[in-house]
């Protein structure tokens, strides 16, 4: 018996920003769970876990940074959306070859009822698992339109479970832009460094010798600057999240501080990405250095990257002015 979802569709549209992929499956999940996807959408997910709201870099320049669902996925990264969108969950990891069959009565289940299941078919790679026929399974890749055989066993499950008092989105946007100082200021682990550090270590990455002795085949464009480049544009939906925020709460007024630092953050991507054209989605056009078609050869001349690292450096003091202004929220708060 074969039993697949007829109706599915491209969860993330790159081309409109929509790149981290355990997004794309959360709105996914939600309309066949009936929910009403102009609220629990992409948008909506990326904004209140944090992922477009830190950036993420990558100590080891052998390793691709994707965003923080992508490589700090655990357990508490789906309790927070789960949490938000008012759900219960069990979420697996750790499967292999010796245990995996024992899901699929599970995964059957779900798919029956036409509830897909969130899994990782690869280390990095979220997807849903949405048809069978027998023991074979059907995986939806986030830039893809029909589900396909999936030739690589999953890793890691997410099975939705039964509704929970869920929280009102005025509390959820009011808490994403409260939490916003803590993703800027997150410690740095010995693999990572986030937000305000992200942004360091990436400029410096390219004037401190980290390629000096690294033969230029080696050196991947993508991983050392092009995932970065990425990731600062995609993290430019943050803006829409505090318009959301203010719109839902009216007394929080800061955010009208907070709008134009955002806007200086896609400034700073356009300029590095495309060389100020805004508005333009052309990897072509070519940005500092050559932007996303950037090459090993002037990754490694320091001279010639010394405008990029200035530019990264400019988010970086942004974050410091968005830090200044939750700083004058607390002071206000202070008793006298």
């Amino acid at each position: 018996m074969k039993k697949v979802f007829r109706r599915t569709r491209r969860l993330c549209d790159g081309m409109k920003g929509q790149n981290y992929w355990f997004n794309g499956c959360m709105e996914f999940l939600m309309e066949r769970l009936g929910e009403d996807t102009r609220d629990y959408n992409y948008w909506f997910f990326s904004n209140i876990t944090g992922d477009s709201l830190m950036q993420l870099y990558s100590k080891d320049i052998h390793r691709t940074a994707w965003c923080p669902s992508s490589n700090l996925f655990d357990a508490a990264f789906a309790q927070k959306a789960f949490d938000a969108c008012g759900y219960e969950f069990e979420y697996v990891a750790g499967i292999n070859d010796e245990n995996r069959g024992a899901y699929l009565p599970k995964i059957k289940q779900y798919i029956d009822r036409g509830i897909p299941v969130l899994t990782r078919a690869d280390k990095y790679e979220f997807g849903l698992l949405c048809g069978y026929r027998k023991n074979t399974l059907y995986f939806l890749r986030c830039d893809q339109k029909k589900p396909r055989i999936m030739e690589n066993g999953f890793s890691e499950l997410i099975f939705a479970g039964e509704k929970k008092p869920r929280p009102t989105l005025a509390q959820v946007y009011k808490q994403t832009v409260m939490d916003i100082p803590s993703y800027i200021l997150r410690p740095s682990t010995q693999a990572y460094s986030f937000g305000r550090q992200a942004f360091i270590d990436w400029a410096e990455s390219f004037q401190d010798g980290t390629f000096d002795n690294v033969p230029e085949k080696e050196i991947e464009p993508w991983n050392v600057h092009g995932t970065y480049l990425c990731m600062a544009g995609t993290n430019g939906c943050a803006e829409s999240c505090m318009r959301h925020a203010l719109e839902l709460n009216p007394e929080m007024t800061f955010v009208n501080q907070l709008l134009p630092l955002y806007e200086q953050h896609q400034e700073v991507f356009h300029e590095l990405a495309y060389r100020g054209a805004a508005g333009k989605n052309d990897y072509a056009n070519g940005g500092l250095c050559g932007g996303f078609k950037i090459t090993p050869e002037t990754i490694k001349d320091k001279a010639r990257m010394r405008p990029v690292s200035e530019k990264i450096m400019e988010s970086m003091t942004i974050c410091d002015e968005i830090l200044a202004v939750f700083e004058g929220i607390q002071t206000k708060m202070e008793p006298s």
